[in-house]
């Protein structure tokens, strides 16, 4: 008792006491790293029981362009802890999930041409129980048939951006002086610095259609924008998006739309 009373009043009690409080801000820092590291992360999710990032993936691209009538094949698996079982959400006609944990496939015949997104979700448990991955998009962008054998018989694939007012960047980016900074021009899916991605749809930048998964086909060209034809409400944007956020103006409301990046 007088060595413990000794101690109490000795300064290495304070000291220690300091230590601890330095170590456990430390500590506690950590956690709250790991607490916010499935915020952070946007292709995982923190599993308690496994402690793994897990999160749905595939060896195939998730952006296949196919054609209609094909055969089609996709498989799937869960990357982290072993799912036992997924939901596969808005499958197109004439495609399936065999429901095969082991071996998860989507397979069939390829639709009508058009763009179809289908959304795959693992879960932990069977009967689609449990901790849950965030949801995967398969998106299939399928031509017609007559596109292909068009494009088949053409020696060079047409590209939008044929005037002088579009430039290279390099590595893949280039600037058009009335679109801005994008990835790839030879139109189909490009990724734009403000929108994300876009799949593009004509052979003339003077107007085409673009599909925007947020907002569905817009219409705009050259010498329309930065007005937007937004076909699925019949009414015309105007384009004010910037490096911070995606804006448009809805000119049928008089108020302002803020889509998410695509």
């Amino acid at each position: 008792m007088a060595t413990l009373l000794l101690l109490q009043r000795a300064p290495a009690i304070p000291w220690a006491k300091n230590v601890l409080i330095a170590l456990g801000s430390v500590i506690e820092k950590t956690w709250t790293w790991r607490v916010a590291l499935p915020t952070i992360s946007s292709v995982g999710t923190w599993h308690a029981l496994s402690g793994a990032t897990t999160y749905v993936t595939s060896s195939s691209s998730n952006t296949p362009s196919v054609t209609e009538g094909e055969s089609f094949t996709f498989d799937f698996y869960n990357q982290g802890y072993k799912a036992f079982s997924y939901k596969v959400e808005d499958l197109p006609e004439g495609l399936a999930y065999n429901g095969d944990i082991n071996g998860p496939i989507i397979s069939g015949t390829l639709p009508a041409a058009g763009i179809y997104t289908i959304k795959i979700t693992g879960y932990r448990y069977s009967g689609l129980s449990g901790n849950q991955t965030p949801v995967y998009s398969l998106v299939l962008n399928v031509d017609s048939a007559e596109e292909e054998t068009t494009t088949e018989n053409n020696t060079t694939n047409p590209s939008l951006w044929k005037d002088s007012n579009t430039t290279s960047l390099g590595n893949g980016w280039y600037r058009s002086s009335w679109l801005g900074d994008f990835f790839g021009n030879s139109g189909g899916w490009t990724y734009h610095i403000f929108h994300g991605w876009l799949y593009l749809h004509g052979t003339d930048e003077t107007g085409f259609w673009m599909y925007d998964e947020n907002l569905g086909w817009l219409y705009t060209g050259k010498n329309l924008h930065p007005f937007v034809y937004r076909n699925t409400t019949s009414t015309w944007l105007y384009d004010q998006s910037d490096a911070t956020a995606r804006k448009f103006w809805d000119y049928s409301n008089s108020s302002s739309l803020t889509p998410d990046k695509n």
